[in-house]
């Protein structure tokens, strides 16, 4: 079997929005993935079974892109209902299905609640706890890690995240509780700890499948059921201990490298519903609702939002981000006009481009792609950093539909520095076995705010302004830049190594260039503006600028 592709999805339910990623071709196979994980873990092992079936891997609620549930406290119950309501949107009335740990207890309630639409239950890791040990693991397994100046509560997400994999349960580091297992790559463990991390109170998947009643579920069971559950995992003598099932609950002996053979010999003699529909997408409104738009280069998050009148707005995200960071102004600009945030590509959710070192015409003809791909006869561009420095390529590439830009904030280094900040402003941040990468990320974008370029700790270096530092906001900032992985500073070299004076010059469309008073940003905005024939230059009183004057300026 050749590279299978997968892809990524979102469809609604209600007011939610759920992510899927999808492979494959034939009857659907549904995965639910192990807390606090996504769908990003669980397909890839399966993909051998891609040439036979669709895969259909879900994120839970509340996991990976999948919007939480609106309760404090979710029960199976209610994971189950939300994924019956998936599958409903999904047109999947009948569907074989597979689940992992707390996906295998979400599986099983689905199975007992709606048996009629499972045609097999294939089961690993099962959680099955006394009341006992329900109670005692709902109030020390997850964590909570609150942030902190220092980062400290980094390195204790990573060691956190790897005691998991030496000890059952973690919290109990003895040898009588020592795991017989490889140690995993830092890589993903470092995965791990992003998505624990980035998940709606991720430890709220655990405690439902804690206090969940797995054995009486079981006994309920009328669908075909078989564990599959590899012999090293920590939940097998559990699941084999358990006694009076019902005939139609079967257990097969396998390893983890087995353990696709054993499923694919499962799914033969299943019986399932083929059909599968492709989700509508929704008429834009003001909420912001997301998607994906596949190119020649992969797919590409987009955000869209706003009622159909005026001129659409485009927004480019900056440094070491993604377009959730514009979600808020993009809601409030959505208010008369269409809005489109993209994360560019190679940063947060959008696939790197397909080849190395692209230039910033590159980038350039991306986004026009995916602009394409709505049909806009004309649109208006915000760009944040360097997406202001990515506003006026793609102006220049397409100046007859851009008509005006908001250049907020912009970089505009000095032909003499560009080599310098090309060189070093978006070092690969690579996975240490200790986690001490994190620090060292959580530093850099720290000092985004206090020195430019970050990496230049000099009084001449300085910016005199509030510096954007508070924890949980920073570290809202951290996760969507680590998103992007090793091909985030594709986008900012490409920006800041650019001679964009050139453009600049030829430019004719009415600009807003926004600025920091005091910031050593200031004069990067001065120096646009004094490029352009029809520029407005506005210096703000903080960091953020009012929207108010973007509106204005749109409006007029």
């Amino acid at each position: 079997m050749g590279t299978m592709e997968v892809t990524r999805h979102f469809i609604r339910t209600g007011e939610r929005e759920v992510h899927y990623r999808r492979a494959g071709s034939g009857p659907p196979f549904v995965l639910f993935h192990v807390s606090p994980q996504s769908s990003a873990f669980v397909i890839p092992h399966f993909l051998p079974l891609a040439d036979n079936y669709t895969l259909i891997a879900l994120d839970s609620p509340g996991y990976g892109n999948s919007d939480p549930l609106p309760l404090t406290a979710p029960t199976m119950a209610d994971y189950a209902d939300a994924v019956l309501e998936t599958l409903d949107a999904l047109g999947i009335s009948r569907a074989p299905v597979f689940g992992s740990h707390t996906g295998a207890n979400i599986a099983v309630e689905l199975a007992r609640r709606s048996p009629e639409r499972v045609a097999a239950l294939v089961l690993d890791g099962l959680s099955l706890n006394t009341s006992d040990e329900a109670q005692e693991r709902t109030a020390n397994y997850a964590t909570q890690f609150v942030p902190t100046a220092d980062g400290a509560h980094l390195a204790w997400a990573w060691q956190h995240t790897r005691d998991q994999l030496l000890f059952w349960p973690w919290y109990k580091p003895h040898k009588a509780n020592r795991l017989h297992i490889d140690m995993k790559s830092a890589e993903y463990i470092h995965d791990v700890v992003l998505a624990k991390m980035t998940a709606a109170n991720y430890w709220l998947g655990y405690r439902a499948a804690f206090s969940h009643d797995s054995s009486d579920a079981l006994r309920q069971l009328i669908v075909e059921t078989h564990f599959v559950t590899p012999d090293a995992d920590v939940h097998t003598a559990v699941e084999r201990g358990l006694t009076d099932l019902p005939s139609n609950i079967h257990f097969i002996d396998t390893t983890q490298e087995g353990q696709i053979d054993a499923i694919r010999n499962v799914l033969a003699i299943t019986d399932s519903d083929a059909s599968i529909k492709e989700p509508p997408e929704p008429s834009q409104r003001q909420k912001l609702y997301q998607t994906y738009v596949s190119t020649d280069a992969g797919q590409r998050l987009v955000r869209l939002g706003g009622q159909n009148m005026g001129r659409p707005l485009v927004l480019l995200h900056g440094s070491m981000g993604t377009s959730s960071l514009l979600a808020n102004r993009a809601t409030t600009l959505a208010t008369d006009r269409p809005v489109l945030a993209l994360d560019i590509a190679g940063n947060g959710d959008s696939d790197p481009l397909r080849q190395s070192d692209p230039d910033l015409g590159t980038f350039a003809e991306d986004v026009r792609a995916v602009l394409n791909n709505f049909g806009l006869e004309s649109f208006d561009v915000y760009g944040e950093s360097v997406g202001a420095t990515l506003a006026i390529e793609i102006a220049r590439q397409d100046d007859r539909r851009t008509r005006k830009l908001i250049l907020d904030r912009p970089e505009f280094p000095a032909a003499g520095m560009r080599g310098d900040l090309v060189a070093n402003v978006a070092p690969i941040i690579e996975a240490s076995w200790d986690g001490s990468h994190l620090l060292t990320a959580w530093h850099m974008l720290r000092d985004t705010s206090l020195f430019w370029p970050w990496y230049r700790h000099t009084k001449e270096a300085v910016r005199n302004i509030e510096p954007d530092i508070e924890p949980v906001a920073l570290q809202s900032r951290l996760l969507a830049w680590l998103k992007g992985g090793k091909t985030y500073g594709e986008y900012m070299r490409a920006s800041l190594g650019t001679n964009i004076e050139p453009a600049l010059m030829k430019l004719k469309r009415p600009c807003l260039v926004i600025g920091t008073k005091g910031d050593i940003l200031e004069s990067h905005a001065d120096r646009i503006a004094n490029e352009l024939t029809k520029a407005k230059l506005v210096l703000a009183d903080r960091q953020q600028p009012p929207t108010s004057v973007m509106i204005e300026f749109l409006d007029s």
